[in-house]
């Protein structure tokens, strides 16, 4: 069982070190307080920083079941998870709006690295907070799963997808879900320690790419024919999973954009502000972030497009608790 007091523990000294990080990123920005958005997250890094940082006294091991400080204490760390909200949206339509109208400025390159270590760090806080947050309230373990079930989460993650399409735009793709393991203890249905709501958000962010390519390639009669499959594999040290649709593929001339958050399949313009942009696509976050939630505890996430056939996307995990070690961008290591 995790101890809530080492937890709040680190939450004081570190999370606080990881907000101004963020903020000196925002700041960072030419004209940044230009931007309505970025000024709405740049107030919400302020105001938790300084929330924290006020605290006089943190429940440590000796002190922790007095209420008055345990209940203080956790009221800023509930306030600083509701802060984070929106936040992924918010930063990315910002970035979009600032490059469309300062290019010149904001490269893509510069914009897809900002994006990248601005995020992979709030991932990196928002594990912190809410891991507090959960052992308090009663899990022994937090939000980690010590047993973690990778193809029951990718049956659900499937079903949720297909609900999905069927309530976007009416119908929906097949999606087959098969396991297999090379450690006999498995049974054929691989377990890890893991945080199942991160691993969730990845495989129904990729599913969701491939049924919207698999929808608007084919029509209703040829689906069974042209299903999405997923298998998950795993031995003693790994565990693996395989996306595979028939969607003909992504031209070879996307390349790697398909990695940046100011490429989107949803059109021209409709990451921004709206446009056409729907919950199956749109804003050019979930597969680049995906990407980061694969890498957080580390993982990865790859993807190989044949074009004229179809896309391949694979997620791999260490499987031993002792390899998941926590991947976040460390300004004081850099040139």
């Amino acid at each position: 069982m995790l101890e809530p007091w080492k937890a709040a523990k680190f939450i004081y000294h570190e999370v606080p070190v990881r907000y101004a990080e963020r903020i000196r990123s925002i700041e960072s920005i030419p004209d940044w307080e230009s931007d309505p958005d970025l000024v709405d997250v740049h107030e919400r890094h302020s105001e938790t920083f300084s929330d924290i940082r006020l605290i006089k006294q943190y429940p440590v091991k000796s002190t922790f079941r007095v209420p008055e400080l345990v209940d203080s204490f956790t009221e800023v760390v509930r306030s600083a998870v509701d802060h984070q909200k929106g936040v992924v949206l918010l930063v990315a339509k910002a970035m979009h709006r600032l490059q469309r109208e300062r290019g010149d400025d904001l490269p893509p390159g510069f914009v897809n690295n900002w994006l990248d270590n601005f995020l992979l760090n709030l991932i990196g806080s928002s594990t912190l907070l809410s891991q507090y947050i959960a052992v308090v309230d009663g899990s022994p373990t937090g939000i980690i799963d010590p047993s973690c079930n990778v193809a029951e989460i990718c049956r659900e993650a499937a079903e949720a997808v297909k609900d999905l399409c069927s309530d976007t735009v009416g119908r929906a793709p097949h999606i087959t879900v098969e396991s297999y393991s090379a450690a006999g203890d498995d049974l054929d249905n691989p377990m890890f320690s893991y945080i199942p709501s991160y691993l969730t958000y990845v495989i129904v962010e990729i599913l969701k790419n491939s049924s919207r390519a698999t929808l608007e390639t084919y029509g209703h009669t040829e689906l069974r024919r042209r299903p999405i499959s997923v298998v998950v594999c795993a031995d003693e040290r790994r565990v693996a999973i395989r996306v595979a649709d028939r969607a003909k593929g992504i031209p070879f001339d996307v390349g790697s954009r398909i990695w940046s958050y100011l490429y989107s399949t949803a059109g021209k313009g409709s990451s921004v502000d709206g446009g056409d942009a729907s919950e199956l696509a749109g804003y050019g976050v979930g597969l680049p972030i995906s990407r980061l939630y694969a890498r957080y505890l580390g993982g990865s996430l790859d993807l190989i497009s044949w074009p004229g056939y179809g896309t391949d996307t694979y997620l791999n995990f260490p499987r031993l608790s002792s390899d998941l070690k926590e991947v976040v961008p460390d300004e004081d290591n850099e040139d």
